[in-house]
């Protein structure tokens, strides 16, 4: 389509003339700059970045030799069970991973991160409600007064997937490490510049209690092992998946999804 040029002179007389003035200048730019003048206030067909899952690293896990000490001592008690080592707490059972999200901008304008849910499920074969579990993270321009709300991770486009498809995720399985543990600057809103692409890393942790009891229900294997006075070679299949938003200044936020994609944690 050929561009409109709209020569703009001065309008006088009744109101009624100047507001159908207005009208064909409204229709004319909006016929071929592609303008929006619908939803909020955006000039420009934004379009959602592309989210993928760039890489996802295990941060931190217990050792075979502190899981086998544990479960050895709650099946044969800690003398028995000093071939393993010392019988380490529950709550140095902790796993806690990086997840690497990489977001490409194909937009003329910059687009603020402001929230991602994610959906990680651990032992993704076993038909077991307690291996799945979700956190929707939030960022902040203060990252130090970052309140965190799980309904923020809602959408009204019911094409994206959003904490209401994980309604039967296992209560704070998941949860997000910046939030407490880690430097409160990783809850910092991160902008991706137009028309390019930045990466974003951020830390999640697996409640320790329900882990241990997951490993029990599923590992049997590897449990009997243990039993026998053997160590086991334990690994951790996963699957993780989610949704990240985007600020989009006069208009709102626009969702992209990622993953799933799967992996395997070989402990050590």
């Amino acid at each position: 389509m050929r561009p409109t040029t709209t020569k703009v002179e001065a309008v006088t007389g009744s109101p009624l003339r100047l507001w159908v003035f207005l009208w064909m200048l409204a229709v004319s730019a909006s016929g071929c700059a592609g303008f929006s003048f619908g939803k909020g206030a955006s000039a420009l067909d934004v379009i959602a970045p592309d989210v993928s899952i760039a890489a996802v690293r295990l941060a931190d896990a217990p050792s075979n030799k502190a899981l086998a000490s544990y479960y050895c001592a709650q099946y044969l008690g800690p003398v028995i069970c000093r071939v393993f080592g010392p019988v380490p707490a529950t709550k140095d059972m902790a796993f806690a991973f990086d997840v690497e999200l990489e977001l490409e901008n194909a937009n003329p304008i910059p687009l603020p991160l402001v929230q991602s849910l994610f959906a990680f499920t651990a032992f993704p074969e076993q038909e077991n409600a307690g291996n799945l579990g979700t956190v929707c993270v939030s960022f902040c321009e203060d990252p130090e007064r970052c309140e965190q709300d799980a309904s923020a991770c809602v959408a009204d486009d019911p094409e994206i997937r959003d904490a209401r498809d994980f309604a039967g995720a296992a209560s704070e399985f998941l949860y997000s490490v910046a939030a407490g543990e880690r430097r409160f600057q990783d809850l910092r809103i991160r902008t991706v510049p137009p028309n390019d692409r930045t990466r974003v890393v951020v830390r999640l942790g697996i409640d320790p209690t329900q882990m241990v009891e997951l490993i029990r229900s599923v590992a049997k294997g590897d449990i009997a092992r243990i039993k026998r006075g053997e160590l086991p070679s334990l690994a951790v299949p996963y699957r993780l998946e989610g949704t990240s938003w985007v600020a989009v200044e006069g208009f709102g936020r626009l969702a992209a999804g990622f993953g799933p994609t799967t992996g395997e944690w070989a402990l050590q």
